[in-house]
């Protein structure tokens, strides 16, 4: 009996590290998946740091302008400074959403406002968006909250891989309209995300072959971003498949349940 619980205990303890070696196996994977999309955005992330400073040399040399004068007009110097204060506080806001991007640390389980999160990858990727000439589409959704249990770097990364994929890919179409739709609906417990463009599409009939490891249909690519993302969407007890857009394009669809049943959406 006594070596039935003693196996019964080794049993536990080896689950519980193949578990622990997992999950730190996953943060790993979505950390070094950060720090290379992050490299992709380095020229639109200089481009967005590059906007508030340049802001406050211009204000700081016009307060010195409005000090020169005779009198000096401070209502003009305390605006000036006033946006000095606001565009610093700009680019400390994109630093310090890089830092937490790039930090190392275990898996934790909060409650995300799955949109939310999508909100801030679009603001994050807004220049290079821009820079090659794409349109992103956040669609509202009724309902106030959709929150779901989950590490917010993990999902940040997800959504992050979706659409700088969508935006690189609408942005080989010759011409506009270039397009990154991402919609929200909730059925039952769980809220759907999906994620199309209007671009090429993938290659094949069967887009499963993209969660493939190392499968890129860019030639600087890694082949890792899918592959990771499901991981991750996974082991937040979710799904990421991919489809071809009905009129086109790529169209990647992310389900996770939510942290409490919704009503329709």
């Amino acid at each position: 009996w006594s070596s039935d619980v003693c196996s019964s205990d080794l049993d536990v303890t080896s689950e519980v590290r193949a578990e622990q070696a997992d999950r730190m196996h996953r943060d790993e994977l979505a950390r070094v998946a950060r720090v290379a999309t992050l490299g992709e955005l380095a020229a639109s992330i200089a481009h967005e740091l590059n906007q508030p400073l340049s802001a406050v040399v211009a204000n700081a040399r016009a307060a010195c302008r409005f000090l020169d004068t005779i009198p000096p007009d401070l209502d003009e110097v305390r605006e000036a400074l006033a946006d000095v204060a606001q565009d610093a506080g700009r680019a400390g806001d994109v630093i310090s959403s890089m830092r937490q991007l790039l930090e190392r640390g275990e898996t934790q389980q909060d409650l995300v406002d799955v949109r939310r999160v999508v909100l801030d990858v679009a603001e994050l990727v807004n220049s290079e968006a821009v820079m090659r000439g794409v349109d992103i589409q956040v669609g509202e959704h009724d309902q106030a909250d959709l929150v779901v249990v989950g590490d917010p770097g993990q999902l940040t990364q997800v959504f992050l891989n979706l659409v700088m994929n969508a935006i690189e890919s609408t942005g080989r179409l010759p011409s506009a309209p270039r397009t990154v739709s991402i919609v929200f609906t909730v059925e039952r417990a769980e809220v759907e995300i999906l994620v199309q463009d209007n671009g090429p599409g993938f290659v094949g009939d069967d887009p499963e072959h993209m969660f493939q490891p190392f499968v890129s249909q860019r030639p600087e690519g890694l082949g890792m971003g899918l592959t990771i993302s499901r991981t991750i969407t996974e082991a937040h007890g979710g799904t990421l498949t991919a489809e071809h857009g009905a009129s086109g394009g790529a169209l990647l669809r992310v389900r996770l349940p939510l942290s409490a049943p919704a009503s329709h959406g």
